[in-house]
C-alpha cells in the first residue's frame, strides 16, 4: 500500500508542476505575444508617419521579430524552468535571465530581417530595453497567474481533505454505533435472556416446594415467572429488534419484511420494491452497506410507529426503490387525520433522522393524505458500486 501511495503521490506532484509550467508559459506568452503585435503595429505607424525615411520597413518583418522574440521568452522560461523556482531571488533572477534573452533575440532578428541597421546603436539599445522590459510585465503576469493557479489548487484540496475527513469521521461513527448495537443486541437476546430463563426455573422450583405449604407464596412466585416471562418475549426481544433489526444481515428488503410482519394482523401491510434496489440488496456483495440498510430500517420503524401512535391504520404501503443511485423511501398509511405539529421537535425521532439523513445528503419530510393518513418520504445517497462486466 505504501508503494500505491507514493507512486500516487508523486503522479500528483508532477501533474502540479506540468499545471504549474503551462500557467506560466501560456500566461506569459499571450501576454508578450499582445504586447509584440501592439508594439509592431504602433512602431509601423509612428515610423510611416514621423520618420518617413523608416517607413519602407515592412510591418511583417516587425511581427516576426517580436513573434521570435516572444517564443525565445518562453522558451527560456521553459529552459530555465522558471515555474519550479520557489524563492524570490530565485525567480527574480530566472526571469531577468529570460528577458534579457528576449531582449537581445528580438533585437538581433530585427538586424536580420533589416527593421534597424546594425550601426544605430542608440536605436537597437533602445529596442533591447524595451523588449526586456515588455518581457519582465508579461513574465510577471504569468507568474501571477501561476500563482493564483497554486493557491487555488491548495484551497481545493484542502477543502477535498476537510469533506473526506467529514467522511470518513462520520462512516467511523457509523461503523461504530453498528457495532456497538449488534454487542447490545446480542447481549439482550443471549446473555439477558439466558439469566431471565436461570431465574425462572429457581423460581420454578421455589413454587413446587411452597405449592403445598403455602399456596398464596406459590401463587406470586407464579405471578412474577409470568411477568419475567412476558418480558422475556416482549421487552427483551423487542429491545434486541430495536438495536438491530431482524434479517438485516440478509438485505434491507428481508430485515423491512421481517418488520411489517411484526405488526398486528388487523393491519394490512404492502411492500413495493424496485427492480434497481433488489439488484444493489444482494448480501454476498458490498454495494448496499449495513449502515444504510440500518438508517432505511429506522426510518421505516419511525414512520410506522408514528402511524400506529396517531391511530390504527387500516393499510401501511411501503415503496422502497433506487433512483440514480439514491435509496427513495416512501411509507404511507391511512390513519387518523394527520395534524403537523406548529414547529417539529428537534428532540422527536423524525426530526433526528432528518439531521441523520442530511449528514448523507438526504432529506425526510412527513406530508398529509386526503382524507386521513400521512406519507413519509425520504432520499439516501448510496456509495453503489458499477457492475462489474
Amino acid at each position: 500500500m505504501a508503494v500505491v501511495r507514493d507512486g500516487t503521490a508523486a503522479a500528483v506532484r508532477r501533474h502540479d508542476v506540468a499545471a504549474d509550467r503551462v500557467s506560466l508559459l501560456r500566461g506569459t506568452g499571450v501576454v508578450a505575444l499582445g504586447y509584440a503585435v501592439g508594439a509592431s503595429l504602433q512602431s509601423a505607424w509612428i515610423y510611416s508617419t514621423l520618420v518617413p525615411e523608416w517607413a519602407q520597413v515592412d510591418l511583417w518583418r516587425r511581427l516576426v521579430a517580436n513573434g521570435v522574440a516572444v517564443a525565445g521568452l518562453v522558451v527560456a522560461l521553459g529552459v530555465l524552468r522558471a515555474h519550479r523556482a520557489r524563492g524570490v531571488l530565485s525567480v527574480g533572477a530566472r526571469v531577468v535571465a529570460a528577458a534579457t534573452f528576449m531582449g537581445a533575440i528580438r533585437v538581433a532578428v530585427q538586424v536580420g530581417l533589416g527593421v534597424h541597421p546594425v550601426d544605430d546603436v542608440t536605436t537597437l539599445v533602445a529596442e533591447f530595453v524595451l523588449g526586456s522590459l515588455i518581457a519582465l510585465i508579461s513574465a510577471g503576469i504569468g507568474l501571477w497567474a501561476l500563482l493564483s493557479r497554486r493557491r487555488m489548487r491548495v484551497a481545493a484540496r484542502a477543502m477535498e481533505r476537510q469533506a473526506m475527513s467529514v467522511e470518513l469521521a462520520v462512516q467511523a461513527l457509523e461503523d461504530e454505533e453498528i457495532r456497538v448495537r449488534r454487542k447490545v443486541a446480542e447481549g439482550l437476546h443471549g446473555t439477558v435472556q439466558q439469566r431471565l430463563l436461570l431465574v425462572d426455573a429457581r423460581l420454578a422450583v421455589a413454587q413446587e416446594q411452597v405449592a403445598a405449604t403455602d399456596p398464596h407464596v406459590a401463587q406470586e412466585i407464579a405471578w412474577a415467572r409470568a411477568e419475567l416471562a412476558e418480558s422475556r418475549e416482549q421487552d427483551v426481544r423487542q429491545m434486541s429488534r430495536l438495536l438491530y433489526p431482524d434479517r438485516l444481515e440478509m438485505g434491507l428488503v428481508p430485515a423491512v419484511r421481517a418488520l411489517l410482519g411484526r405488526l398486528p394482523a388487523t393491519i394490512a401491510t404492502r411492500l413495493v420494491v424496485g427492480d434497481d434496489l433488489r439488484a444493489v440488496d444482494d448480501p454476498s456483495q458490498v454495494r448496499l452497506t449495513i449502515s444504510e440498510r440500518l438508517l432505511a430500517v429506522r426510518v421505516i420503524e419511525e414512520a410506522v410507529s408514528n402511524a400506529l401512535k396517531n391511530g390504527p391504520p387500516d393499510l401501511i404501503e411501503v415503496h422502497l426503490d433506487l433512483d440514480a443511485d439514491v435509496l427513495r423511501i416512501v411509507v404511507a398509511n391511512d390513519g387518523d387525520p394527520y395534524l403537523p405539529p406548529p414547529q417539529r421537535d428537534p428532540a422527536s425521532g423524525t426530526s433526528r433522522l432528518d439531521q441523520r439523513l442530511r449528514l448523507g445528503g438526504g432529506a425526510l419530510r412527513v406530508l398529509p393524505l386526503h382524507p386521513t393518513g400521512a406519507r413519509v418520504e425520504a432520499t439516501l445517497p448510496l456509495g453503489v458500486l458499477p457492475d462489474d462486466e
